[in-house]
């Protein structure tokens, strides 16, 4: 997924473009380096499980975590916040987020963003809870730390949808890509700056949604009647 978004905004197409002009992106590729390398994709080569070290992270013993939340902490005007995450269980895409009664609606309006044009991101698996385990997980130390409430954790399964037209379909790398396109895509749209081909895109997703909704309409109406003849 992070290769994904590093090649798209690194492209040349006009929405790479854009969102560089507009946006200061802060990427950090790998936050598990050491653990990684040799073969812990959870726990660092300590032995520690970083994701779970953000609200009071150590120098020495958890180096990446302490000085990625020392290079936001400072960021006043920061629009979202994501760390990629892969999922060993649940299947499809989907986003755990952070809200309360006041922001609750406010908070669910970029992960539907992303379900809007990406048929594969299952919405109805988001979650937006802060639960009391979780206050040292990235997700909700930074949303604490930081001055927006897109602060997020980008879920992708291992395996893959159940969803879509590749349902029961392992993800395949240009599958994880797509994702992170996706994802920078859904910034433009978030933020609302115009872009052509992005907006022809959405255009063109509508009216087969639109048509897919009036094929639907005509099978229910061809089983009334049918019913009606019946009778």
């Amino acid at each position: 997924m992070m290769e994904g978004i590093l090649n798209f905004l690194t492209s040349n197409t006009k929405e790479a473009q854009i969102l560089r002009d507009k946006f200061v992106f802060k990427i950090i590729p790998m936050l598990n380096p050491d653990g990684v390398i040799h073969g812990n994709y959870r726990c660092s080569l300590a032995g520690c499980d970083l994701n779970r070290r953000w609200k009071f992270p150590s120098a020495v013993i958890h180096p990446p975590v302490y000085y990625t939340k020392q290079l936001f902490s400072k960021d006043k005007d920061t629009i979202l916040y994501c760390d990629l995450h892969g999922h060993s269980r649940r299947k499809n895409l989907f986003i755990y987020g952070n809200t309360n009664n006041q922001i609750q609606e406010e908070v669910k309006l970029f992960p539907f963003i992303i379900s809007k044009i990406w048929e594969e991101f299952h919405y109805k698996s988001c979650k937006f809870k802060v639960q009391r385990n979780k206050e040292s997980t990235a997700r909700i130390a930074m949303w604490r730390l930081l001055n927006t409430n897109n602060v997020f954790t980008l879920e992708a399964s291992f395996w893959g949808p159940n969803i879509g037209p590749n349902a029961q379909n392992h993800y395949r790398i240009k599958d994880y890509h797509a994702i992170g396109m996706k994802l920078c895509q859904s910034i433009l749209i978030y933020a609302k700056i115009e872009c052509p081909s992005l907006k022809m895109y959405l255009e063109a997703q509508e009216k087969e949604e639109e048509k897919s909704i009036n094929i639907k309409k005509n099978d229910e109406n061809e089983g009334k009647d049918l019913l009606t003849e019946n009778k």
